[in-house]
């Protein structure tokens, strides 16, 4: 049963490229952690004797290499029928851990195709059928950060909406920070629980919240 009350950290940067976007997730990471361990690593220890801080650089994955990758190694799309994915498959939270616990090290899955990302994302120059995304994922966890470069001209952004037929009136404050001036940017969403459950090894983001909610349980 999922917990609720979990906690984001979302950021949004100007002025930086795909490549500053990725290089700024390791060094966060790892210098939170590095700080944390310094601070407290005592009661990190206590929790988890095996705790670590993270080694840059984080091994880069395409999403095209990770599917390339869950093909080679038996990941399945579906277990019981063994079915493979295929590329422009979303790959769950279960597959992506096995991929993770696999290669062992933290991972930048990037450039993942457009047409399961968010419409506000910036295609990559190279190939614009793929977006300059990323997601953060951890051994033992999965994912813990998603993020991308935004669209920041307005003419793309508003093909954007026509494509996934959405009405941008009430959109209209986010549209004309586009039409009156903006800079390149991208941002991310990092997930404070599920960097918990990987600090601490814990199998379950309600071990790691201030006040989780679940069945059987709403107080405090």
């Amino acid at each position: 049963v999922s917990a609720l009350a979990v906690t984001h950290c979302e950021a949004e940067l100007g002025f930086i490229t795909f490549e500053d976007l990725l290089q700024l997730l390791e060094e966060m990471i790892c210098d939170v952690v590095k700080a944390v361990m310094e601070d407290c690593g005592d009661i990190v220890k206590s929790l988890n004797p095996a705790a670590y801080i993270p080694q840059r650089p984080f091994v880069r994955l395409d999403y095209g290499d990770a599917i390339k990758f869950c093909q080679e190694n038996n990941i399945y799309k579906d277990e019981e029928t063994k079915t493979h994915f295929e590329f422009g498959d979303d790959i769950p939270d279960a597959p992506e851990r096995k991929m993770c616990e696999l290669i062992g090290k933290p991972i930048l899955m990037t450039r993942f195709p457009a047409s399961i990302k968010s419409f506000y994302m910036s295609r990559c120059p190279e190939n614009t059928d793929l977006t300059e995304s990323v997601d953060v994922l951890m051994p033992g966890v999965g994912e813990i950060v998603g993020g991308s470069m935004r669209i920041w001209r307005y003419d793309e952004l508003m093909a954007a909406y026509d494509r996934e037929k959405i009405d941008p009136s009430p959109y209209y404050w986010f549209t004309d920070q586009r039409k009156y001036g903006a800079v390149p940017h991208g941002g991310f969403g990092l997930g404070v629980e599920r960097l918990l459950v990987w600090l601490l090894n814990q199998d379950h983001v309600r071990n790691v919240c201030l006040y989780p909610r679940y069945i059987g349980r709403c107080q405090p």
